[in-house]
């Protein structure tokens, strides 16, 4: 067998929705970049409003390792995701750092706004120390991870004063949306959405931050909108994406 074939024999789907699940987890590996062009167009703001603008890139680099282990699991689940496998809901060396890394990233992002407060400190350690043994523990360790993102979307608003930084949440919700009808319908092309989704939340932060160092924000009216429409959207769309079929299982033996 090539090494090109040996390479698509790890990965069970084919065609438009390969590419399309391959690109969103390049994307995923990308977006943090944003991060790391934003702080540096804006960084005389930032160490105006800010504690440690620096811990920034370093929250973009465990986000982007994140992301590759991310794909590390996937490709060993040979990005079919059910809801036996270890990128879902079991568990995984490669899925752990992924959990992990992320939530390093995002306690980075509460440092770099407020690591002068104690108590931004300690929610920050604390969530990077429990995420292995509510991991480990077979416990439900995104709680960790959605306590310091949490903190990190307050700070940021508390710092830059558009609440537009909110829509975090709302994009958080997206993720579960389409985890949550790719375990039911196993059609894989939700996947590429789930990732999509997952990974988008960044863009609000560059948002917050262009906009406070411009001094504007978005109307909150404008988010209302906003919020209402997805779910208005979500709630319509929820019937057709769970009428979509099983992606069929491509399987290549090894010669």
């Amino acid at each position: 067998m090539t090494p090109t074939k040996r390479i698509w024999a790890d990965v069970h789907i084919r065609g438009g929705e390969a590419v399309w699940v391959l690109l969103a987890h390049a994307y995923a590996l990308l977006v943090p970049l944003a991060i790391v062009a934003a702080v540096s167009w804006n960084w005389a703001y930032l160490q105006e409003v800010t504690y440690n603008p620096f811990l920034f890139f370093a929250a973009a680099c465990l986000l982007s390792a994140g992301g590759a282990f991310e794909a590390a699991q996937n490709t060993m689940d040979n990005w079919y995701l059910t809801e036996e496998t270890a990128s879902t809901n079991g568990y995984g060396f490669a899925d752990f750092l992924f959990y992990w890394l992320i939530t390093a990233g995002q306690a980075c992002i509460a440092l770099a706004i407020g690591g002068d407060q104690l108590w931004v400190v300690v929610v920050s350690v604390a969530a990077v120390v429990a995420l292995p043994v509510f991991y480990l523990r077979q416990g439900p360790y995104f709680v960790p991870l959605s306590v310091v993102n949490l903190a990190a979307i307050v700070l940021a608003f508390n710092s830059f004063g558009d609440p537009v930084i909110f829509l975090q949440l709302l994009i958080t919700g997206a993720t579960m949306y389409f985890f949550a009808a790719l375990l039911r319908t196993r059609a894989q092309v939700l996947h590429g959405f789930t990732t999509i989704s997952a990974s988008s939340g960044l863009w609000f932060l560059v948002w917050a931050i262009s906009n406070g160092a411009q001094g504007s924000s978005v109307p909150l009216l404008v988010l209302a909108v906003v919020v209402f429409a997805s779910v208005l959207l979500g709630a319509l769309l929820w019937r057709r994406l769970l009428s979509l079929p099983p992606s069929r299982r491509e399987v290549t033996l090894a010669a």
